[in-house]
């Protein structure tokens, strides 16, 4: 029996994943190639979502380590912020999920970013059942990131499915023992909702 159904963020409510722009957008701010800006940029946000950071501290962190001249941080913060391109197909989703299934979010998130996703009013599904890693000190695929998300959903991790875009996640989430839904594109997320939750159609089914 399933009860309750949980999300990633990046790279389910998002085409791509947040990262693989933000570090793009970031580049083009300091004038740096994407490619010379990645690496320190992977590496910091891991501490970032960790909560080592406010987002003042991580761009302090960021310019240091691209030996980059400085740019405002209402500048940073838009560009930042703003690497967002929506998966909108997928807060529909949420939305026609019937009202017997608890619903939550377990997303490596950073600050500012992660309080966005808390308050979209297409997310109210979830009924505050936010588990962000900058807030719990630990990332995913760490089991004890997916013991944080079966308490705030209240519901044993056999009983829940958990869908996520990268498969190092989708794994842990298994071996947690979490039925779990690798999502790669629309029709193969579709077919695996349907042999999970067959009963429950949603829109845009294939």
């Amino acid at each position: 029996m399933i009860d309750a159904i949980a999300f990633d963020w990046g790279g389910i409510f998002t085409e791509g994943t947040f990262d693989s722009q933000a570090h793009v957008d970031l580049a083009g701010l300091y004038g740096l190639e994407p490619s010379v800006v990645e690496p320190d940029y992977l590496e910091l946000m891991k501490a970032f979502e960790e909560g080592a950071y406010d987002l003042p501290g991580f761009k302090g962190a960021l310019e240091a380590r691209l030996n980059a001249g400085e740019v405002s941080l209402d500048v940073f913060r838009e560009a930042f912020l703003g690497a967002v391109n929506e998966r909108a197909v997928m807060y529909d989703v949420v939305q026609a999920i019937p009202d017997r299934f608890v619903v939550g979010m377990l997303s490596n998130n950073v600050p500012e970013l992660c309080d966005r996703v808390r308050t979209d009013p297409r997310l109210d599904r979830m009924d505050g059942r936010f588990v962000f890693s900058n807030e719990i000190k630990v990332r995913k695929p760490d089991p004890e990131a997916y013991a944080h998300l079966e308490d705030a959903l209240a519901v044993p991790a056999a009983h829940a499915i958990f869908i996520d875009d990268a498969a190092h996640n989708i794994q842990a989430a298994a071996e947690f023992g979490f039925k779990t839904i690798h999502l790669t594109d629309m029709p193969a997320f579709y077919r695996q909702w349907r042999e999970l939750l067959p009963d429950v159609p949603l829109p845009g089914q294939a």
